[in-house]
């Protein structure tokens, strides 16, 4: 099992950072489409790390394909700021 710190060094790496907030903004019940409103916001912030590693999870499965973002050395990415 990967550590918190190394699903997030894979989503670093393969740029999918813009897919996870996505992905755990539609798991809180948000539709990511319509924009970051205040209620998502609050609920981003209030997500427990269950959800946030289960959305990060997800992203990886769905990103499996996608190459890593250019420039970046996928793996040497530092550990997730809480």
């Amino acid at each position: 099992m990967m550590t918190d710190d190394e699903i997030g060094e894979q989503i670093r790496g393969r740029g999918l950072e813009e897919e996870y907030i996505r992905e755990l903004m539609a798991s809180l019940g948000f539709d990511p489409a319509e924009g970051f409103t205040n209620d998502g916001i609050e609920a981003l912030d209030n997500a427990s790390m269950e959800q946030r590693r289960k959305a990060a999870l997800r992203t990886l499965a769905l990103g499996e394909d996608h190459p890593p973002a250019e420039g970046s050395d996928e793996g040497d990415a530092g550990p997730l700021e809480s």
